[in-house]
């Protein structure tokens, strides 16, 4: 009899221990990215996002945020959210084509003349659209941040026309409108991750990159070889703040309610981030001895006029239902 108590007292003991682990393994809510710690996106998430996931749950989840891509490169961290390895990823919108082709449609080039329109249009019934898409795949969409308008910068000229670009081997993300556009304009794409973009660019294995001012800012890429800049204003590009649905949906009630709240506030908080910060880091890049070409009106027509035919590629790919609907939803945002 003290030998069955013993081994139930054991037992007890064994099933108390596992039920701590287990709990103190999900309370912890890992993020990863390939921005850096002073980029806006990675401010937000733990100024806001964690400070706000613990508040809101009294301390049963906490938040780590794993930037420059210390859990690998953005596909893994997208597939690692997806699969509930990790809780979440905050990336651009490109890294999401696999999972959610449809998200592609809102890469096409020239199509939003300022960050209030694009955002208009992904927190409207186009963006909650999108939403169901990445649930489909084991993704819930938190929020959709700021990236901003991508410029060029190359180590080779000035660019000023669309004719500038020939030859020029640029490095995109794995964007199939992207790269689309890029071979439109002459150019000669490469994907190659952010985490390996610096490298690339210092060793000459591409040329030019194109981005925000933040993230050349954040990259340093005046460091590698980028002595020109000109204020293309491509593409505007989101980031697309994404959580694991079997992790979310394990939550209690109120803990998911939390968790979709913080994750509306540090949205709201990175948008606000991002305008602030656009000024200071174009400053800064300048600094560094690179020099900015500004587009003329008759100048950035002939880049629009350029890469219109991408607009027929998107719609043979994703259909032009799905494109006439988004080009309505810009109109209406105007």
């Amino acid at each position: 009899m003290k030998s069955f108590k013993h081994t139930i007292r054991a037992l007890a003991c064994a099933f108390t221990i596992a039920a701590v682990s287990t709990t103190a393994h999900a309370a912890e809510l890992r993020l990863g990215s390939g921005f850096g710690d002073n980029h806006s996106s990675t401010r937000a998430m733990r100024d806001v996002f964690a400070a706000k996931v613990e508040e809101l749950t009294a301390g049963r989840h906490t938040v780590s945020v794993f930037a420059n891509s210390e859990l690998g490169q953005a596909p893994e961290m997208v597939n690692q959210a997806q699969s509930g390895i990790n809780f979440g990823v905050f990336v651009s919108s490109a890294f999401f084509n696999s999972q959610v082709p449809e998200i592609g449609v809102t890469n096409m080039p020239f199509i939003f003349s300022d960050r209030e329109t694009a955002f208009k249009v992904f927190d409207g019934p186009f963006g909650e659209k999108m939403k169901p898409l990445f649930e489909a795949k084991g993704l819930v969409v938190l929020g959709f941040m700021e990236l901003g308008f991508r410029n060029i910068t190359n180590s080779v000229r000035p660019i000023t026309q669309p004719e500038d670009l020939q030859g020029l081997k640029i490095r995109l993300q794995n964007n199939p409108v992207h790269i689309a556009t890029f071979n439109l304009l002459g150019a000669s794409p490469t994907s190659i991750d952010a985490s390996e973009m610096f490298a690339a660019l210092s060793q000459g294995v591409v040329d030019a990159q194109e981005n925000p001012y933040a993230v050349i800012n954040s990259f340093r890429l005046y460091d590698a070889k980028q002595k020109y800049v000109t204020d293309t204003g491509h593409f505007f590009d989101v980031i697309v703040f994404a959580v694991s649905k079997t992790a979310l949906d394990a939550m209690t009630e109120e803990d998911r309610e939390a968790v979709i709240e913080a994750g509306r506030l540090a949205t709201l908080e990175q948008r606000s981030y991002a305008a602030a910060d656009e000024a200071t880091n174009l400053e800064t890049v300048l600094s560094k001895g690179v020099e900015l070409t500004r587009l003329t009106p008759e100048q950035r027509e002939a880049f629009r006029t350029a890469t219109a035919p991408v607009l027929d590629e998107v719609k043979s790919r994703l259909g032009a239902e799905l494109v006439d609907e988004f080009l309505s939803a810009v109109d209406a945002a105007k």
